[in-house]
């Protein structure tokens, strides 16, 4: 999908910058993951990553398909001085550039509702996710009080806005979810949006010790 990169940017930094930091607050809350890798997909200028970055010790990649939206990323990261622990990729979330079993949270607040197979990027999600690793995705804002003047301030402009989330059917999480098949995912919504989130159990580690212990005796 074709975006004006410096307009959504625009728009990201000034209207939307008091929620990134009470998201990044209450997805720590929520998965109490505080260091190891963070992956934010469909990044854009990385704000939501770096808000995480800044309040832990996370190493964050901050992934998007615009090489323009690469470039804010990384002069917002240079400005923050956090280029010893965050890195901004260009890619496709279909196809994550990372290895198997490497992420320990996964986030990403209102790219979903552009992704044209989100069953494939759960299928990714799954493939890159650690044993015990956490994904928080969707389009929350962090409170209602938010979510209503950040509306406020986008219908200044246009009249008829309305957050992306409430354009999108609870099925198609459901559906994706079933397709992708991800164990006891969870859909919450309230007042302020709507989140995805689910957990890679840690059996998948033991599972995965034992394969290659397997493996190795075979080589025997």
């Amino acid at each position: 999908m074709q975006i004006d990169a410096k307009k959504f940017d625009l728009i990201a930094r000034n209207v939307f910058a008091p929620a990134y930091s009470l998201l990044a607050e209450q997805i720590m809350e929520r998965t109490g993951i505080m260091s190891g890798l963070c992956l934010d997909l469909g990044s854009g200028g990385g704000y939501l990553g770096l808000a995480l970055a800044w309040n832990s010790k996370l190493r964050v990649c901050l992934l998007d398909e615009s090489a323009e939206m690469q470039a804010i990323a990384e002069q917002n990261i240079y400005d923050k001085r956090l280029d010893n622990r965050v890195v901004a990729l260009c890619g496709d979330v279909h196809y994550l550039p990372l290895k198997n079993n490497s992420v320990d949270l996964v986030v990403s607040r209102g790219s979903v509702y552009f992704w044209d197979d989100l069953a494939q990027v759960l299928r990714e999600i799954w493939r890159v996710l650690a044993p015990g690793g956490q994904v928080c995705i969707g389009g929350g804002f962090g409170s209602k009080a938010l979510k209503d003047e950040i509306v406020a301030k986008m219908r200044q402009t246009e009249p008829d806005w309305q957050p992306r989330c409430g354009k999108f059917d609870d099925a198609c999480f459901h559906d994706a979810v079933k397709l992708a098949g991800i164990p006891d995912a969870e859909l919450l919504k309230d007042e302020s949006g709507t989140w995805l989130i689910f957990k890679k159990p840690f059996e998948y580690l033991l599972e995965r010790m034992a394969d290659n212990y397997v493996t190795a005796c075979d080589y025997k």
